[in-house]
């Protein structure tokens, strides 16, 4: 007991130690998801992905990020969201000199709290047929993904509701904001209005608030439709974007970036800050301030040129997040307190990494020969039999076994293969040193060990999938095999099983044939082989009773290492028969950079060795009665 427990503080402190490493080598290499925002959208702003970085935590240290991995992280409370106005919601009045911007379809409240049974309610009194459709589908996701799942389901089905489900939701989310015109504009509803005077070009400038103090300040900038350019110098103060601030204690941002002059005859100016804003500007526009506490701060400034003329901006100043304490996002400790969904959620598949790994739970939808496809007792009661029920049940959990079940689909028949090859062809070839037979036996297995797994399975592919059309060249299943009964299913997937199984088998069984043989080698010429001979023993129990367990010793080590790497499906076997298991899981996220999913499956291969030498150190206690007396 004493030792069971050592090896397991062990392995403990090992996976912990590989968990830090293998996030540190992660964090620090290229690639990670603010990169790959940049990558697929150039035109990215520069404080979009400031804030994207503070917002997953990209922006500290690695040891930071890993703590809040492992321990987990308050989501913060987001600022409002603006966006692009449309110029169809700027209207004029008659004489041009009083414009009404309408800002009901701009406005966005990230952490306004949707009403999902609700939503169904109306879907289910206006669209009642696709009501059913959206339900099974509803029914198989997760709670947090409820809603997702709600309106891309929609989205495919009709395209034109999901559009006005979608302006009903930002509209009941916009009414919780409060609007604020700045500089003389005027605010009524959600429509913005200012009166114009001389100027031809005119900023509408305007602040919006939610219920827990941050703001948005934006700005729209309207034309006189009368005029096309104008008739005199004007200075104009472009849209400032939130400031997201680095260091708190030392903010620095130069707003003359922000103003440019239109017209002739521009004129110098001169900044100067307006009552009630904190910090200070100097006379060329760069604004310093040191915040002391986190949140969101209002600075509105004015610009005067040298005729007198003023100009106004304002812009919004995030100098530390407010954390929103009823969103707590667990971390990765908490798979041990039975939530699976503290291992992380896969950016590249859009789906929590334990859905991944796992399979999704069953759902009831449609019948299989009468029998309803779900997990729940009580409907499986309504079945004609229990072989019905069980057999529906089993058919569905075959089908949506997750990446981990796949791979044990692949990984028992492999391993059960290699070691019927192996281990009697090893003990033959051994009794037999020099024969034909172990000449034979040898250059095969030297094959087997030398040939690249996926030239070997690019080969089979070509010969039994392409030129004889015998079996499927890739994948684990055909597209129409989800409503067959348990019998089509199994004989579907062991269909697809052969080829990469044999691929898997032949490295395998060839490298522990020769591991068997070398140990059978060593164990024959001993001296208590021949006393066992020369006691009168028969062959073959010299041979299976004395020899081969005393040759197992090394043998079972190797065996046991090699689980791990079989039970990843020998990545590149996966990835060439296009098996979705572990091991084209693992290709798949170090190729997109999906660090939650790397880690995981790092630390489960980890795991496994530790696991495969722990099994290996209680395979010795049946194999040699010398360790088991001890």
């Amino acid at each position: 007991m004493w030792y069971l427990l050592s090896r397991l503080m062990q392995m403990i402190l090992i996976t912990f130690v590989l968990s830090v490493g293998l996030f540190a080598l992660l964090s620090i290499m290229p690639g990670n998801a603010v990169e790959m925002l940049i990558t697929s959208n150039p035109r990215v702003r520069p404080e979009d992905i400031v804030r994207l970085k503070k917002l997953r935590g990209l922006d500290r240290p690695w040891y930071v990020q890993y703590h809040r991995w492992m321990w987990g992280y308050y989501d913060p409370y987001r600022a409002p969201h603006i966006r692009v106005i449309d110029p169809l919601s700027i209207h004029w009045n008659e004489d041009q000199t009083k414009v009404f911007v309408d800002l009901s379809a701009s406005l966005d409240n990230p952490d306004y709290p949707v009403n999902f049974e609700k939503l169904f309610l109306q879907l289910r009194a206006e669209r009642p047929n696709l009501a059913d459709r959206v339900e099974n589908v509803v029914k198989g996701a997760k709670e947090s993904q409820k809603l997702t799942t709600f309106l891309e389901t929609i989205f495919y089905e009709d395209v034109d509701y999901y559009n006005r489900i979608n302006r009903q939701m930002r509209t009941e989310a916009s009414s919780n904001l409060k609007i604020e015109g700045l500089f003389g504009s005027l605010v009524q509803g959600t429509m913005l209005q200012a009166g114009i005077g001389d100027d031809n070009f005119h900023r509408l400038w305007f602040k919006v608030t939610n219920i827990h103090g941050l703001e948005t300040i934006s700005s729209v900038q309207v034309q006189r439709p009368s005029h096309s350019s104008p008739t005199s110098a004007q200075i104009i103060v472009d849209d400032i974007p939130i400031q997201i601030v680095d260091d708190p204690q030392n903010f620095v941002v130069n707003l003359k970036q922000y103003v440019h002059c239109v017209g002739k005859g521009c004129q110098k100016y001169t900044f100067g800050l307006e009552p009630g804003s904190p910090g200070i500007i100097d006379a060329q526009g760069v604004y310093k301030n040191n915040f002391k506490t986190p949140g969101q701060s209002e600075v509105r400034f004015s610009i005067k040129d040298s005729r007198g003329e003023i100009s106004r901006g304002a812009f919004a100043v995030e100098h530390g997040y407010v954390m929103n304490k009823e969103k707590f996002n667990r971390g990765f400790l908490f798979i041990f307190a039975g939530d699976p969904l503290a291992l992380g959620f896969s950016n590249t598949y859009k789906r929590p990494v334990w859905e991944l790994l796992a399979g999704e739970e069953p759902f009831c939808e449609g019948d299989v020969e009468g029998m309803a496809m779900c997990s729940d007792s009580k409907v499986f009661a309504q079945s004609t039999s229990l072989w019905g029920s069980l057999s529906a049940w089993t058919t569905r959990t075959i089908i949506h076994s997750g990446r981990i079940g796949n791979t044990l689909q692949l990984m028992i028949p492999s391993l059960f293969l290699s070691l019927l090859i192996a281990l009697p062809l090893g003990v033959l070839c051994a009794y037999r040193q020099y024969s034909w037979l172990d000449y034979i036996v040898n250059f095969l297995a030297f094959i087997g060990i030398s040939l690249p797994v996926f030239w070997l399975g690019i080969m089979m592919i070509s010969v039994f999938a392409e030129s004889l059309q015998w079996l499927p060249a890739g994948g684990i299943q055909s597209v129409d095999i989800e409503k067959s009964s348990l019998e089509e299913v199994l004989a579907n997937r062991l269909r697809h099983l052969m080829l990469p199984v044999l691929a898997l088998s032949v490295a395998y069984a060839g490298r522990w044939l020769r591991f068997m043989r070398a140990s059978m080698l060593e164990v024959l010429p001993a001296d208590y082989i021949r006393t066992a001979r020369a006691k009168g023993l028969g062959e073959s129990a010299v041979i299976f009773k004395h020899a081969l367990q005393n040759a197992l010793i090394p043998v079972v080590t190797v065996m046991a290492i090699s689980i791990p790497a079989l039970f990843g499906g020998a990545v590149l076997t996966e990835t060439v028969f296009a098996w979705p298991g572990i091991g084209r899981l693992q290709y798949e996220a170090v190729m997109n950079s999906d660090y939650y999913v790397a880690i995981v499956i790092f630390l489960i291969s980890a795991v496994l060795v530790m696991l495969g030498n722990l099994l290996a150190d209680l395979l010795y206690i049946i194999v040699d009665p010398r360790i088991r007396r001890s």
